[in-house]
């Protein structure tokens, strides 16, 4: 009985321990090779595995291993995680180089590894390596050769595509500065802006009425500008509407064209009212009240919206049909 209890207290404390040891850093530094020639490169791998919550002080490299093993590169320092075994493995990767021959040591690494519960880091290191370096041998019993010529490689489209882009600039520059010369030799614009296409006569006019009437001209003792602008608008108007020279016309003559083209009387009658009383404005230096002036305006605009184009709405067509007219004979 005494002997079972000494097995099982035996059993228990070696399980306990089991995480223990489990959880002991392991690191490996290894060469892809142990023998170079002078001037070759060797890859370096660096790997520990440790507690997954325990701080690691992976070693740091500046340019040199040792005075003779040179570093050419070193990568990141790669971390994985394993949780399956609450482990983390660190890895790195150096390329090294040596220029002297002779066996040298590639020394051993130092981590340093400070884990859950503990307050002092614990020093572990890797293996030390032998990297053995050759030169190369060289018969003295031959004569010195020249050296060889450089070998002559094809060119590839990569290498001109730089000229061809750049001759192609060249050719349009050139074309780019015949066309501006004979522009401007002709005296034309370098730039032709496209028009937009001309409002309708009637429409046009509208506008220019509703940005007048927010002008307040008259209101601000503009009287002779305002009338001026409002006979203005109503003479370019009959222009594009009946194509008649309005802008060079007096009043009269405005009048006596208007009746060929067969404007309605009454509308006629205002509209001249409106011209003779920027006339008086204009040239007699006459007043005119605030109802005049409205009523000016209110002329100007029902003579546009009485004379203006209707263009007609074009007819729905008929829906083609395929059916065919069938005479029933009796």
């Amino acid at each position: 009985m005494i002997k079972m209890k000494k097995l099982i207290f035996g059993l228990t404390i070696f399980l306990l321990s089991l995480p223990a040891f489990a959880q002991q850093p392991e690191i490996s530094v290894s060469a892809d090779t142990n023998a170079i020639l002078i001037g070759e490169q060797v890859r370096l791998d660096i790997k520990g595995v440790f507690p997954l919550k325990s701080r690691v002080s992976f070693p740091s490299f500046k340019d040199t291993l040792t005075s003779l093993i040179e570093i050419v590169s070193a990568s990141a320092i790669d971390t994985a995680i394993n949780k399956s075994d609450n482990t983390q493995t660190l890895s790195q990767q150096l390329i090294i180089t040596s220029f002297d021959t002779g066996y040298h040591v590639i020394p051993p690494l130092a981590f340093g590894v400070l884990k859950s519960g503990d307050v002092n880091f614990e020093n572990f290191e890797s293996q030390p390596l032998l990297l053995n370096v050759f030169t190369v041998e060289v018969d003295t019993t031959k004569e010195i050769k020249p050296i060889a010529d450089p070998m002559d490689e094809p060119y590839t489209f990569k290498e001109f595509l730089p000229y061809i882009g750049l001759a192609l600039l060249l050719v349009a520059l050139i074309l780019g500065g015949i066309y501006f010369y004979r522009r401007w030799k002709k005296n034309q614009p370098l730039f032709v802006r496209k028009e937009k296409p001309a409002l309708p006569p009637h429409e046009q006019a509208l506008l220019d009425l509703q940005a007048l009437k927010q002008k307040k001209l008259w209101q601000n003792d503009r009287l002779k500008e305002y009338h001026t602008e409002l006979t203005d608008i109503v003479r370019i108007y009959i222009e594009g509407r009946f194509n008649i020279a309005a802008v060079e016309m007096v009043t009269s003559e405005i009048m006596e064209s208007l009746r060929a083209e067969s404007v309605n009387s009454q509308v006629l009658s205002k509209i001249k009212a409106t011209f003779e009383l920027a006339d008086l404005v204009k040239f007699a230096k006459s007043g005119a009240t605030a109802l005049e002036n409205d009523t000016s305006f209110n002329n100007c605009f029902d003579f546009v919206q009485e004379t203006k184009m209707v263009m007609p709405e074009p007819l729905p067509e008929k829906p083609e049909t395929n059916e065919k007219e069938v005479t029933h004979v009796s």
